[in-house]
């Protein structure tokens, strides 16, 4: 007898388990790639590379990275490291992104360079305020025009700075990343 109630307790649990299991799965599959995110949030992927801006004469930098971008109808966009809107948990950049600290009152230089800084992250490509540089995504013209201007942080999560800012200020630039981000984002 104590075999038989032993053994329906077991395939009691086995069963509930295998339902507990089949019921967290989610009903279709997440896309298995940051590439495949943005696809499926609205934005187009691609590899982009480093190049700094040595006043007016861009020079390629090693590395590459894949990016996410989003272009609305008015043809403004955000650009965000496919990565870090990929992130299974928050990045300081979608937490930047999402809780909206404040701007600066009267920032010295580009805004949006100083909003990052305040954020903790980096816009810059050396030791100087005057060495910048961006993102170009490959196979489009390497010119000034063309850069994407990104916003690093110290987990390695990356957003464009002035879609940063302007969100921040109210102005959506591209896409509203808020809902975008697979985390969820903690609110402040």
């Amino acid at each position: 007898m104590r075999a038989r109630v032993l053994a329906v307790t077991l395939v009691t649990a086995a069963v509930a388990a295998a339902a507990t299991q089949a019921a967290a799965q989610p009903s279709k599959p997440l896309p298995r790639t940051p590439a495949a995110w943005c696809a499926s949030q609205g934005g187009v992927a691609g590899t982009y590379r480093p190049f700094y801006d040595a006043g007016g004469r861009l020079s390629p930098l090693g590395g590459q990275r894949e990016l996410c971008e989003f272009t609305a109808a008015d043809t403004s966009r955000i650009t965000v490291a496919a990565d870090t809107l990929d992130a299974d948990l928050p990045t300081l950049a979608a937490l930047a992104y999402v809780r909206k600290p404040a701007l600066p009152q009267h920032p010295q230089g580009n805004p949006s360079a100083v909003y990052c800084a305040n954020l903790g992250g980096t816009t810059q490509f050396g030791n100087h305020k005057s060495d910048v540089g961006g993102w170009i995504k490959d196979g489009e013209p390497r010119d000034s025009d063309h850069l994407r201007d990104m916003c690093l942080f110290a987990d390695g999560s990356a957003i464009s700075a002035w879609g940063l800012t302007y969100h921040t200020g109210g102005v959506i630039r591209g896409a509203d990343l808020a809902g975008k981000f697979r985390a969820t984002i903690p609110a402040a």
